[in-house]
């Protein structure tokens, strides 16, 4: 039997029924697995202490200690961990205080599923800069902070086939048994990854660097 290393979270969300449902989605993912969960800054720094966690799945508004003092006690404590921001809240303020203070990404949590579960992934990597695409909009980035030899997800190689066959949303919602919405979203967080202004040009980056055929 092949041993698979696991992405391993601690959850830190003050709303329970929100952190369960975080909970299950990451569960759902063979390679992720929450090893603690918190509701509150001081338990999420004691977790981070005790468990060493790849990444920290932290929310911002939180009682007695909100998620930027977390960020920052983290910081002067020593304690170096990956961050990744899962809010409700899109205010340039708390995208600019998280960011600055050392988080590797921001999401709001209207996020697809996948988007998430990639973005955790990649923060345990060591990428920076997981953005959604009305974060990105805000800052005036791409939504994530890589450049085009940003390594692609299995998914989004297959979207990039599937966008160079010829397929349609509602085609490609089909096959990933998903709803057109979603594809599209999929599509619009692709293109500002990659540092495209459409499909067309990402699909001749993608023809380019021999993605696709």
């Amino acid at each position: 039997m092949t041993w698979v290393s696991k992405t391993r979270v601690v959850l830190v969300d003050d709303h329970d029924v929100v952190r369960k449902g975080i909970r299950n989605l990451l569960r759902k993912a063979a390679d992720i697995v929450v090893i603690g969960e918190a509701n509150n800054g001081y338990d999420a720094i004691k977790m981070v202490n005790q468990l060493r966690p790849d990444v920290l799945l932290l929310d911002i508004e939180m009682p007695g200690m909100n998620g930027v003092d977390v960020v920052r006690k983290l910081e002067e404590a020593g304690l170096s961990t990956n961050i990744l921001v899962l809010s409700a809240y899109d205010d340039q303020v708390y995208i600019m205080e998280m960011l600055g203070s050392g988080a590797a990404g921001y999401l709001l949590k209207e996020e697809t599923p996948e988007y998430i579960l990639d973005a955790v992934r990649g923060v345990a990597s060591g990428q920076k800069g997981w953005v959604s695409a009305q974060v990105a909009k805000k800052l005036g980035r791409p939504a994530v902070a890589q450049t085009a030899d940003a390594t692609l997800t299995f998914r989004e190689m297959d979207l990039l086939r599937l966008l160079e066959s010829g397929k349609s949303d509602a085609e490609i919602a089909n096959i990933f048994a998903l709803d057109e919405k979603s594809v599209g979203q999929m599509f619009t967080f692709l293109v500002a990854k990659l540092a495209c202004r459409n499909r067309e040009e990402m699909l001749g980056l993608a023809k380019q660097r021999g993605w696709v055929d």
